[in-house]
Protein backbone atom coordinates (compact mmCIF):
# COMPACT_ATOMS: atom_id res chain seq x y z
CA UNK A 1 0.00 0.00 0.00
CA UNK A 2 2.89 2.38 0.73
CA UNK A 3 4.26 1.94 -2.79
CA UNK A 4 0.90 2.87 -4.30
CA UNK A 5 0.63 5.87 -2.01
CA UNK A 6 4.10 7.03 -2.99
CA UNK A 7 3.42 6.66 -6.70
CA UNK A 8 0.20 8.69 -6.45
CA UNK A 9 1.63 11.41 -4.22
CA UNK A 10 5.06 11.73 -5.81
CA UNK A 11 6.55 15.04 -6.87
CA UNK A 12 6.38 13.93 -10.50
CA UNK A 13 2.60 13.51 -10.45
CA UNK A 14 0.09 16.29 -10.95
CA UNK A 15 -3.72 16.23 -10.78
CA UNK A 16 -5.42 17.80 -13.79
CA UNK A 17 -9.06 18.42 -14.72
CA UNK A 18 -10.78 18.35 -18.11
CA UNK A 19 -12.05 16.21 -20.94
CA UNK A 20 -8.49 15.28 -21.91
CA UNK A 21 -8.19 13.42 -18.58
CA UNK A 22 -10.82 10.79 -19.40
CA UNK A 23 -8.19 8.22 -20.42
CA UNK A 24 -5.81 8.89 -17.54
CA UNK A 25 -5.75 7.34 -14.08
CA UNK A 26 -8.41 8.77 -11.75
CA UNK A 27 -7.16 9.94 -8.34
CA UNK A 28 -8.20 7.81 -5.40
CA UNK A 29 -9.96 10.69 -3.64
CA UNK A 30 -12.19 11.25 -6.71
CA UNK A 31 -13.13 7.56 -6.83
CA UNK A 32 -13.93 7.51 -3.12
CA UNK A 33 -16.06 10.66 -3.41
CA UNK A 34 -18.12 9.07 -6.18
CA UNK A 35 -18.64 5.87 -4.21
CA UNK A 36 -19.70 7.75 -1.08
CA UNK A 37 -22.18 9.91 -3.01
CA UNK A 38 -23.52 6.83 -4.82
CA UNK A 39 -24.11 4.92 -1.58
CA UNK A 40 -25.77 7.89 0.11
CA UNK A 41 -28.11 8.60 -2.80
CA UNK A 42 -29.04 4.92 -3.08
CA UNK A 43 -29.93 4.83 0.60
CA UNK A 44 -31.97 8.02 0.14
CA UNK A 45 -33.83 6.44 -2.82
CA UNK A 46 -34.78 3.45 -0.65
CA UNK A 47 -36.03 5.76 2.09
CA UNK A 48 -38.03 7.93 -0.31
CA UNK A 49 -39.54 4.98 -2.16
CA UNK A 50 -40.66 3.30 1.07
CA UNK A 51 -42.10 6.36 2.80
CA UNK A 52 -45.92 6.37 2.57
CA UNK A 53 -46.05 10.07 3.52
CA UNK A 54 -44.42 11.10 0.22
CA UNK A 55 -46.75 11.23 -2.78
CA UNK A 56 -45.72 8.92 -5.65
CA UNK A 57 -45.22 11.80 -8.12
CA UNK A 58 -42.99 13.62 -5.67
CA UNK A 59 -41.06 10.45 -4.85
CA UNK A 60 -40.30 9.80 -8.52
CA UNK A 61 -39.05 13.36 -8.97
CA UNK A 62 -36.80 13.12 -5.89
CA UNK A 63 -35.38 9.77 -7.04
CA UNK A 64 -34.61 11.19 -10.49
CA UNK A 65 -32.77 14.12 -8.95
CA UNK A 66 -30.75 11.81 -6.71
CA UNK A 67 -29.73 9.52 -9.56
CA UNK A 68 -28.90 12.58 -11.66
CA UNK A 69 -26.53 13.60 -8.87
CA UNK A 70 -24.93 10.16 -9.17
CA UNK A 71 -24.31 10.63 -12.89
CA UNK A 72 -22.91 14.12 -12.34
CA UNK A 73 -20.44 13.00 -9.68
CA UNK A 74 -19.32 10.06 -11.82
CA UNK A 75 -18.71 12.36 -14.78
CA UNK A 76 -16.83 14.88 -12.67
CA UNK A 77 -14.72 12.22 -10.97
CA UNK A 78 -13.68 10.83 -14.34
CA UNK A 79 -12.58 14.29 -15.50
CA UNK A 80 -9.84 14.35 -12.84
CA UNK A 81 -6.67 12.63 -13.94
CA UNK A 82 -3.15 12.01 -12.72
CA UNK A 83 -0.31 12.86 -15.06
CA UNK A 84 3.39 12.47 -14.54
CA UNK A 85 5.80 15.19 -15.61
CA UNK A 86 7.03 12.84 -18.38
CA UNK A 87 3.52 12.53 -19.87
CA UNK A 88 3.03 16.30 -19.92
CA UNK A 89 5.99 17.04 -22.17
Amino acid sequence: MDNLKLSIMSENTETKFGFDQLNTRTPLWAKRTFYIVSVLTTVAVFIVSGDPAIKPDTAVRIMLYLKGLDMLTLALSKMFGLQTKDEQS
